[in-house]
């Protein structure tokens, strides 16, 4: 599984306007998760997929007008959790086991979590 994070303005098409970038380039995404995030007015958009040209979508993903940042979080891993703390968003990624048990770890920290969607 291949990850992006995206920060993007918390506003309607958004996600159109995303996934019309990879729609031109033919490549399928597998799995997307959106809601809103540590900053007021933003939200996070994850997108996972198995397609090798994925990686090289995070420049033409941060030609967008709406996304904030953008980063390639990791490849090959079954399980992926992004966390929010007091020093900002950590991500998790690596075996769903490991997952886990950093969640059961993160003493009641907001997360997303992602395994077993690809």
């Amino acid at each position: 599984m291949q990850v992006l994070s995206l920060l993007v303005h918390d506003d309607w098409g958004v996600a159109q306007r995303i996934m019309a970038v990879f729609t031109r380039k033919r490549i399928s995404v597998d799995t997307i998760l959106a809601g809103p995030c540590e900053r007021e007015g933003c939200a996070r958009v994850i997108l996972a997929s198995q397609h090798p040209q994925f990686p090289k979508m995070l420049e033409h993903v941060r030609r967008v007008h709406d996304v904030i940042e953008a980063d390639y979080i990791e490849n090959n891993a079954e399980g992926f959790a992004l966390f929010r703390t007091p020093e900002g968003r950590r991500p998790v990624s690596g075996k769903a086991e490991d997952v886990d048990a950093k969640v059961a770890e993160s003493d009641g920290a907001p997360f997303v979590k992602v395994y077993g969607a690809m």
